[in-house]
């Protein structure tokens, strides 16, 4: 693919940054200190004032249960839904304020500021996604807050942040084991050397599995990340206070995991079962990165940020997607009383006559993906009369490709084993795709009296390429879009303060969308109040997302569609009501009692009649509710902290959710279970230097079906007791 004018405009943001910084240079000598930019929201006391909703789980909080899974970490915020696949997070499906929690793929995911899917443009779905143990804090933005950040912000987005370099010596060992052979292992070392510091990271986890395949063998992973951080921070390089970081780092995976789930009778039996058919499932990847982020403080009230990126990311997934022809598995899995043959077959119990109607396709899906760019950033405090003024003004040039290689294989079913049958089915899938895209955002925080304002314009320019080796089509997309925000705050007393926002959602259509798909786009309204005291806080936020159109992406796990195709939804109409509360309790002189409640209420409604290809929708009527999209989640949080020692239990709730559009009674159609688990942890440090952990997930052992996608009923993870031992030296 070769678009020459935005290859330009890359050559011009960076001749750009550098007259930029020179510059303003020799404009103003003073100094401050130069940060490292990676945090979006300001931290805890900017988001106290901001006009619009924004959380930041610290390292305190994520040490808490001490977490390896994403999914479990947000379910603690309100405006996130979570359905789970696989019971460990691997690959996350996460949605923000209604969106779809499909593979997360319509919020903006970052590291450290900078987009982090494998390609967040051409192929939004998360297949990869940092993991959360070397994270230092984590970071959800919603409403006018998300305006700075994009290509989707319909939703909201999420940051997910490293550790800071440290200013002494310092580091630990930290060691977890548990149940169905979970394991993890992470080393942390970081020193600073006058004007160099660095960090080292290496990290090992993975379990044995929960699930039970017929026949025997694994069904777990294993993950390994090594990262390392170098940072030069300088008082006076040319005058001015710099820093300059350096982020490295690799990632690989190795899961047995599937797609393939249950019938529901089978998981009444046994929900952690697994079919014969899943026996070759195998999931590989491999991920890199280099960041690059250079501060430049100019003064007091101006200071300049550059960041250079390049992720890398290939997995290939080999698992049962099928029957070469004939009813597609997940007709089977969810009608399995007209279909009792292809079910013997897939439960390995019935052996395969030589059809295609019966035999099983074993398909690769073998992908690369890249994404790389720069990003510059001005920040300018200044003030016009009683006004503050704080301006930030944003450009990023961005490209990403993914290449899709899907091989198919046929595989007989004979005496509950897969015996390949010679055949050469050839590719089901074989295209590429890529696309650069310009993004410029202005956004402006003004103080007036006891007023916040914010207000921000996001424009996007995207130009996608995509071609079809087997189809030999070649496709081209232009999306531009124009998304201004505006938010209030007023703090109506030292305590108490209420808030509005609206702004202008967008996700963008995909590279391979099809000529008829058309970008999402929203008016998303929120308005509430904020309540912040010593030992209370809290806040109620309602939110309203009108979209002029809702926009399902085709995955591999969808029937009747091509991977990668899109479909145009109509009006939707979203809306709800989040809360959010913290209150430390002094019991005595060195014991408190923290309490933290979490909920969220959503309903949602089609706003047309059509009838749809895809599969998640399905003939649509007029006030028809989203598929997976719960209409209750909630969590509270009860914990006791000592001097030396502290102990949490967390109650979590989510109701049940639809499999497909519909307005009649869930329990009519087929869909997920509403469940309540319950999680404990506790923690002893006998010295300030050792730490000793004991968590249980799901300690009630509760058993639900969570999600009926990819294909069949899908488990909660069973309870599992984890114990952890950190020594920081």
């Amino acid at each position: 693919m070769n678009i020459q004018p935005n290859k330009h405009l890359l050559s011009l943001a960076i001749a750009a940054s550098i007259v930029a910084n020179q510059a303003v240079a020799e404009e103003d000598e003073q100094s401050s200190t130069a940060m490292e930019e990676v945090l979006v929201t300001g931290g805890k006391e900017a988001i106290n004032t901001l006009a619009g909703s924004a959380h930041l789980l610290d390292e305190e909080m994520l040490e808490q249960f001490d977490f390896s899974d994403l999914n479990q970490v947000l379910a603690t915020l309100p405006g996130v839904y979570i359905r789970q696949e696989d019971g460990f997070g691997l690959r996350p499906n996460i949605g923000l304020r209604g969106v779809t929690s499909e593979r997360s793929q319509k919020i903006t995911l970052m590291e450290d500021g900078v987009l982090i899917k494998p390609a967040p443009y051409s192929a939004p779905a998360a297949y990869y996604i940092p993991n959360i143990s070397r994270m230092s804090a984590v970071e959800v933005v919603k409403g006018p807050a998300a305006i700075k950040n994009g290509p989707n912000n319909v939703g909201g987005a999420i940051n997910l942040v490293t550790q800071p370099v440290p200013q002494t010596s310092e580091g630990f060992i930290d060691l977890s084991a548990g149940e169905y052979g979970y394991q993890k292992y992470q080393v942390f070392y970081g020193n600073k050397h006058g004007n160099f510091g660095y960090w080292v990271d290496a990290l090992q986890y993975g379990s044995d599995g929960f699930k039970e395949l017929d026949g025997g063998g694994d069904t777990g992973f294993t993950r390994n990340d090594v990262n390392a951080k170098l940072q030069w921070s300088f008082d006076d390089l040319w005058g001015f206070e710099q820093l300059v970081t350096l982020k490295v780092g690799y990632a690989d995976e190795d899961a047995d995991e599937t797609y393939l789930g249950l019938t529901q009778s089978d998981f009444d039996d046994n929900p952690v079962r697994r079919y014969a058919a899943t026996q070759l499932a195998h999931f590989e990847s491999e991920h890199t990165q280099i960041h690059f982020d250079h501060g430049l403080t100019v003064s007091d009230n101006l200071t300049l940020n550059t960041k250079l990126y390049f992720n890398e990311f290939e997995r290939a997934w080999r698992k049962v997607d099928g029957f070469i022809s004939g009813v597609p598995i997940a007709t089977v899995l969810e009608r399995p009383d007209l279909f009792p043959r292809e079910l013997g077959i897939i439960r390995g119990t019935l052996d395969t006559v030589n059809t295609p109607n019966e035999t099983l396709d074993i398909t690769t899906n073998d992908r690369e993906y890249g994404s790389s760019g720069i990003q510059l950033k001005m920040d300018y405090a200044f003030t016009t009369g009683d006004i503050n003024h704080q301006l930030e003004v944003g450009v990023r040039y961005h490209h990403d490709y993914i290449e899709r290689d899907h091989s198919t294989e046929g595989y007989l079913m004979q005496a509950g084993n897969l015996v390949n049958d010679g055949l050469d089915w050839g590719n089901k899938t074989l295209n590429k795709a890529e696309t650069d895209a310009l993004a410029v955002y202005v956004h402006d925080t003004l103080e007036w009296n006891r007023w916040t304002f914010n207000a921000g314009l996001r424009i996007e320019d995207i130009r996608s390429e995509a071609t079809d080796y087997l189809n030999q089509t070649q496709d081209e997309i232009t999306q531009s879009v124009v998304a201004p925000g505006l938010g209030a705050f007023w703090q109506f007393s030292e305590s108490l303060g209420f808030l509005v926002g609206v702004n202008k959602g967008f996700s963008p259509a995909g590279a391979t969308a099809g000529d008829d798909a058309d970008p999402e786009e929203a008016l998303n309204l929120e308005y509430g109040l904020r309540y912040t005291a010593a030992n209370l806080s809290g806040e109620v936020i309602g939110f309203f997302s009108d979209y002029k159109n809702l926009l399902g992406r085709c995955r591999a796990s969808d029937t009747g569609c091509n991977v990668g195709e899109e479909f145009n939804g109509g009006g939707v109409q979203v809306s709800g009501v989040e809360i959010y509360g913290q209150y430390d309790v002094a019991l005595a002189q060195s014991l408190e009692m923290p309490i933290a409640l979490s909920y969220t209420y959503t309903e949602s409604a089609f706003q047309d009649a059509f009838e749809s290809s895809f599969s998640q929708w399905g003939n649509v009527s007029e006030g028809d509710e989203l598929p997976y999209l719960p209409e209750h989640t909630g969590r509270l949080q009860v914990g006791l902290k000592g001097l030396k020692w502290d102990a949490f239990v967390a109650v979590n709730h989510q109701s049940e959710m639809r499999n497909q559009a519909g307005s009649a009674a869930i329990s009519q159609g087929l869909h997920t279970d509403a469940y309540t688990t319950v999680d404990v942890s506790g923690s002893w440090n006998p010295t300030p230097a050792w730490l000793l952990q004991l968590s249980i997930d799901n300690a009630t052992d509760e058993e639900a079906v969570v999600s009926w996608r990819p294909f069949g009923a899908r488990p909660l993870k069973p309870r599992t007791a984890r114990a952890r031992v950190r020594y920081s030296f």
